[in-house]
């Protein structure tokens, strides 16, 4: 049976700073190719973009927005996208404040509402034989040719829409879609959130939403929070906060 000669193509950026990955992928005998790609961290295939993060990384991104933009371009671009969640997951919630719920929450949506696998690995060199096993059934069994160049598709005003909601922290396409349901605009809606208040007991342990917004199915007083600190917060005073 004639060995197939495997390519994987890696981000620049990628490529700094996981040097340990490349360097087991060459080793394997995969060609590797160092390239600018926009979406993606590696690419095995035409169809199979793979994000990487390690647990730190996908936690900062969990907090800050970030996530859920860098989901919606991995699934727009590549018909079986992957992320390769690295480290002991447990950890999110033993260094951060973000809470069980929340992280499941994410995990579901990147599932549920971007279509993308969450594959987790311990370390660096569990990923690297991944991504080459990856590879492997991409290009020696399923024939599929690496093609970095894409059609670039102007997004829809729909399309902008959720993602411009989709900045707001913990707020995925199908809460999106949701919110623009009840609200018709994404002016509206973010007014709704500049202007909802929440209730604070006494005891300070209750807090309830007020406001046409606790119609909404998924959105709390956390969720609120968030979405008024973002909006709320004075430029130069966000890296402080």
């Amino acid at each position: 049976m004639r060995k197939v000669n495997l390519e994987v193509c890696v981000d620049s950026n990628e490529a700094a700073m996981a040097g340990k990955i490349v360097n087991y992928l060459r080793l394997s005998g995969c060609s590797v190719k160092v390239v600018n790609l926009p979406d993606c961290d590696y690419l095995v295939s035409d169809r199979c973009g793979i994000e990487r993060k390690e647990v730190k990384d996908f936690a900062q991104s969990l907090k800050d927005g970030r996530l859920f933009e860098q989901a919606r371009r991995l699934s727009e671009g590549y018909e079986r996208p992957l992320l390769i969640l690295q480290g002991y997951l447990p950890l999110i919630s033993k260094f951060t404040r973000i809470s069980p719920n929340a992280l499941w929450g994410a995990l579901s949506s990147l599932a549920l509402d971007f279509g993308i696998a969450v594959i987790p690995t311990p370390n660096a060199d569990a990923t690297a034989r991944l991504i080459e096993r990856l590879a492997y059934h991409e290009q020696a069994k399923e024939k599929r040719p690496i093609q970095v160049r894409r059609a670039k598709r102007k997004p829809t005003l729909l399309e902008e829409q959720l993602y411009l909601l989709c900045g707001l922290p913990n707020i995925g396409r199908s809460l999106a879609e949701e919110l623009l349901r009840r609200f018709r605009t994404p002016l509206r809606v973010l007014e709704e959130f500049a202007e909802a208040e929440i209730h604070v007991s006494k005891t300070g342990k209750t807090r309830r939403l007020l406001g046409p917004l606790k119609e909404v199915r998924g959105v709390g007083p956390s969720i609120v929070e968030k979405a008024k600190r973002v909006l709320n917060t004075p430029y130069g005073e966000a890296d402080e906060a």
